[in-house]
């Protein structure tokens, strides 16, 4: 099942449509994190800040209600009453009615000036009491056994020096309100008289939360000055998990913390009280603004995705346009068509290259097809003129041998070579510029060895050694009598020196997976390393691509010979022939040898090959 492939435009606009998904993506997750990290920023230095606010305006109201007391303590009146009291099993303030009226007057007086929400109580040394309530007036005196009995009261009482502080707890008067309170000595230099105690609801605590716009958002935590925890707005609250998560910011140095996913706590100590004050809102609506902005981010993401998609498409279509044009024309190219330029009046730089690269197409096609045309001609003709090469030299020796046998003897010698001869004139002067089967050649040279042979008698001895599978193999013809040839010529009749006879050749032909072999060996001079060398670079030279001339003294200078026939391989079988020389000493060491069986011989083999699979197209 063949794939189809993606056109330009549609590449690169899946290019792009990545790259802007890919940028979009994360300029969003930049956004989402910027914006809600600096959400949690501003809730974290928000509440900070009311925390702050709400401890100075509680130690604010400690200092109001201690700077009151201060006023009592310091009114002559009552301090000289104060020191009249004398002990007694009776409420002293139930028996001196004068006395008991000044105090709730200066009661009354503190309580009005600072619209306390609250009261205001004295405790003599004697127990003896007297108190006045915001809401109820004066309150009924209570027996001086039970407030004496009472150990936090009792407590306070002998801790007090000149002011304390008493964190939210249960009011001391038995009135079963939840109250914090400021607690002065009423004293002079040298003694002290008792105790005065202002006790504020705990409503005048939780209304410090009325300075928010959702004050149900938010509740008060109190711990006293031992790091107890004592009270909490929130009565549904954790106590102990609380308390477990505010130990853990104070040992890691955090100025806040949350218990629970939907919380954000702040404590701060108060420089008054000592006690701490923890603020907790409720994060809920922190929650609502980030499912807000997470929405308004999908659909800003959404939105700028299906412009930049819809942008990209238009872009990106009319920039693959003129390219898509100049594809179509490169695919429908003809021979001996020309590409068909439009003309396209535009200052886009796409369109200007394309003019100019189907400008330049044009006329490389033009020249192109020129140049083509030249070399084919050229090998056309370098091809037949090799292949209709013929030796006259052969023939004049072989008629010369037939005349010389026929005057001589009357034998039936003379038939035969007449017949060989009349098969190498048919070979040679048929099959012109086709290929023929590996068996035609080898019945060819043999017809030639036997000639030869009956002109050299005991002189010559040949062998062949075959590999009948390659009788088929289509090859150019006259490959292997050149060869052979070139045994006599180059191999055995020297200019320089003689070679003596016998005269020995052998054919052999093999194949491996991926070319066929044939091999023409002699024990004829050896061939010179310096022809070698030169006729490999005539051969590279050939093969060169600008090579297209072929002179008169080419052919001459090359031939019927060795360079003609691997010429011949290398234009038939496309630059994928096989050739080489080689040259052994002691050449009876080989197993294939036989009958030519010599010591001490010196052998020249031409190994020539191509491809077993090939297809010639002429």
């Amino acid at each position: 099942m063949t794939t189809r492939k993606l056109s330009f435009q549609k590449k690169l606009y899946l290019y792009f449509f990545t790259l802007d998904l890919v940028l979009l993506a994360i300029c969003s997750i930049i956004f989402y994190y910027y914006t809600t990290n600096s959400l949690k920023r501003t809730m974290h230095d928000t509440i900070i800040s009311n925390t702050s606010m709400l401890t100075s305006d509680l130690d604010n109201l400690l200092e109001a209600a201690d700077s009151s007391l201060k006023e009592l303590q310091t009114n002559d009146s009552l301090l000289s009453e104060a020191k009249n009291i004398s002990y007694s099993n009776n409420n002293y303030f139930s028996t001196h009615v004068p006395t008991a009226s000044s105090y709730k007057s200066a009661f009354r007086s503190v309580i009005y000036a600072q619209d306390l929400k609250g009261s205001i109580s004295y405790v003599s040394k004697y127990y003896d009491n007297i108190g006045v309530s915001s809401e109820s007036g004066a309150y009924d005196y209570i027996a001086k056994s039970t407030l004496r009995n009472h150990d936090e009261l009792s407590q306070l009482f002998y801790d007090t020096i000149y002011v304390s502080y008493a964190a939210p707890h249960e009011d001391y008067w038995g009135h079963n309100k939840t109250v914090f309170s400021v607690a002065r000595a009423m004293r002079d230099t040298y003694y002290r008289y008792g105790l005065f105690v202002i006790d504020y609801d705990i409503s005048s605590l939780t209304n410090l939360l009325n300075y928010f716009e959702t004050p149900q958002d938010y509740s008060i935590s109190i711990l006293d000055a031992d790091n107890n925890m004592v009270y909490s707005s929130d009565s549904e609250l954790d106590q102990d998990l609380f308390y477990s998560c505010y130990k853990d910011a104070i040992s890691e140095h955090k100025d806040t913390f949350s218990h629970d996913n939907f919380s954000l706590s702040c404590y701060e100590t108060s420089a008054v009280s000592g006690w701490t004050f923890i603020l907790t809102t409720n994060n809920s609506s922190y929650l609502d603004s980030m499912k807000q902005l997470l929405l308004v981010s999908a659909v800003l993401f959404l939105s700028l995705f299906a412009a930049m998609s819809i942008f990209l498409y238009l872009v990106t279509r009319q920039l693959a346009k003129p390219i898509k044009q100049l594809s179509h024309q490169l695919m429908t190219l003809e021979p001996g068509k020309n590409i068909n330029i439009q003309e396209i009046s535009s200052n886009d730089e796409i369109v200007t290259l394309t003019n100019a690269v189907q400008a330049f197409l044009a006329e490389i096609y033009d020249q192109n097809q020129r140049l083509t045309e030249a070399r084919r001609r050229t090998l056309q003709a370098h091809y037949d003129a090799m292949e209709a090469q013929l030796n006259p030299h052969f023939l004049y020796n072989t008629l010369s041998v037939i005349g010389m046998t026929g005057l001589s003897s009357g034998n039936t010698a003379v038939s035969t070579m007449c017949s060989e001869l009349a098969n190498l004139l048919r070979y040679s002067l048929s099959y012109t510029g086709q290929s023929v089967r590996l068996e035609q050649e080898i019945a060819n040279a043999e017809s030639y060895l036997y000639i030869m042979k009956m002109r050299y008698e005991d002189d010559l001895m040949y062998e062949w050694n075959l590999d009948t599978s390659l009788n088929d193999l289509r090859v150019p013809k006259l490959i292997l009598q050149p060869l052979i040839e070139n045994c006599f010529q180059h191999g055995f009749r020297q200019t320089e020196y003689e070679i003596l006879p016998p005269w020995k050749i052998r054919i052999t032909s093999k194949k491996d997976e991926q070319r066929w072999y044939l091999s023409i060996s002699n024990n004829g001079a050896l061939f010179d390393v310096q022809k070698a060398k030169q006729l490999q670079e005539r051969i590279r030279q050939f093969k060169l691509p600008e090579y297209t001339e072929i002179s008169d003294s080419f052919l001459e200078r090359q031939g019927f010979g060795l360079e003609n026939t691997i010429l011949r391989l290398n234009i038939y079988y496309r630059g994928e022939e096989f050739f080489n020389i080689s040259s052994l000493e002691d050449e009876s060491s080989s197993p294939d040898s036989s009958a030519l069986h010599s010591e001490k011989e010196e052998w020249t083999t031409v190994t020539i090959g191509g491809p077993l699979k090939f297809e010639k197209n002429m």
